[in-house]
């Protein structure tokens, strides 16, 4: 009998799927043009004062084992960033624990919040782990639609009639990946009204709450009165340090009802011994330091997202929304020439060397569209969409 898990062969994750063939193209010779994975730290320099920091905890001999919830003083510095950042209030070190990036955060919730059997809801489209971990802890991810002619807004019609007596929490991406949406305060409020009304938690994920380019990003435990909200956050995108994996889970609790949940959290994190703690004792000094180099982030990527909105509407057969935070745009193809958006990817992968996600990676919803990440330099997204232009009039 073969071995191998039922569980695991349910997991897919297009960001990565195609890499290993770009891979095998680049060795015999191609040059390949990566838009499919979304790290800063390849086209943006990590700041010197949080380089220092790392080498200098390296140095002084940070190399033991942290405490499995994460060093008090980055507990401490993230409480601080979040009430100074976003607003977010109440929050002590106790409710926070740090983990190898947001995608460990993902994976912890989802094992303590649900059993098996149980059920979380998830946007669509959405960040392949949301799914992927859900299979893995035997919960059922049932997804909620986000509507692409209203920016990829929630539909909080379709939240409230998915939410049934196993749902145990509503998972919010914003702003969100892979659509580039930025939600309203009046939407974040109705999402978590509709939790409130339920007695479930929103499980809110915010990697990108200082990448926003129009209106303003809105934390959901800031406006949230009496709801319960697990906040999944990091340093790897907005700090440019993607590798170290330093994220956080927190824990926004007015009324007390997540102890469980919490010491459950902990609990996991004990297992796993701890995260890096060099990175940690870094991370400190990334979160207590200047800020400087955010506004520089945003204001080039700014000029990235423009250029790659102009380009796209400019081809025949392509829509797509104007992201409004994060470093996604996420077109919709005409697919009358391609069977399917992973067809399109691989076809234009081996035809022109431009690597992108296909939109069915991101669920249901997002079939029918690709995406593409707009962090390398001007020119080099400019050769990217001259030869997706080429693709695309060839057919």
């Amino acid at each position: 009998m073969p071995l191998g898990s039922k569980r695991v062969s349910m997991i897919n994750y297009a960001i990565r799927d195609l890499v290993n063939y770009a891979k095998k193209l680049e060795n015999e010779g191609r040059r390949i043009i990566y838009l499919n994975i979304g790290d800063p730290a390849l086209f943006f320099e990590t700041p010197a004062h949080i380089r220092e920091a790392l080498a200098k905890a390296s140095i002084e001999g940070n190399s033991y084992y942290a405490p499995s919830e994460g060093i008090p003083k980055l507990r401490e510095a993230i409480c601080r960033k979040e009430r100074e950042v976003n607003k977010v209030n109440g929050l002590t070190p106790d409710d926070v624990v740090v983990t190898a990036g947001v995608s460990e955060g993902i994976q912890l919730v989802l094992q303590a919040i649900a059993d098996v059997g149980d059920e979380i809801l998830v946007p669509d489209p959405s960040y392949p782990p949301y799914i992927s971990y859900s299979f893995l802890s035997g919960v059922n991810p049932k997804t909620y639609r986000c509507m692409e002619e209203e920016g990829w807004k929630p539909d909080i019609d379709d939240i409230r009639s998915k939410v049934g007596e196993k749902v145990r929490g509503i998972v919010l991406i914003n702003p969100n990946n892979p659509s580039g949406a930025v939600y309203s305060e009046k939407t974040v409020k109705e999402i978590i009204d509709v939790a409130g009304e339920h007695g479930i938690p929103v499980i809110s994920d915010e990697i990108y709450d200082q990448i926003v380019y129009d209106g303003s990003f809105k934390s959901t435990a800031s406006i949230s009165y009496d709801v319960p909200v697990i906040g999944l956050n990091g340093l790897s995108k907005t700090y440019l340090i993607t590798g170290w994996r330093l994220g956080y889970v927190y824990f926004y609790d007015p009324e007390g009802v997540l102890d469980g949940l919490k010491e459950g959290v902990k609990k996991m994190a004990r297992m796993r011994l701890s995260v890096n703690t060099p990175a940690q004792v870094a991370g400190v000094a990334a979160l207590n330091g200047s800020r400087e180099h955010i506004k520089e982030l945003v204001s080039s990527l700014r000029e990235r997202r423009d250029y790659s909105f102009k380009r796209l509407n400019e081809l025949t057969g392509v829509y797509c929304e104007k992201p409004q935070g994060a470093f996604y745009i996420f077109p919709k193809l005409n697919l009358e020439k391609w069977k399917r958006d992973d067809e399109f990817v691989v076809e234009l992968l081996k035809s022109k060397g431009v690597l992108l996600v296909s939109g069915s990676g991101f669920g249901e919803m997002g079939r029918g569209h690709v995406r593409i990440v707009f962090l390398p330099p001007m020119e080099v997204l400019e050769e990217a969409f001259n030869k997706i232009e080429e693709f695309i009039s060839s057919c």
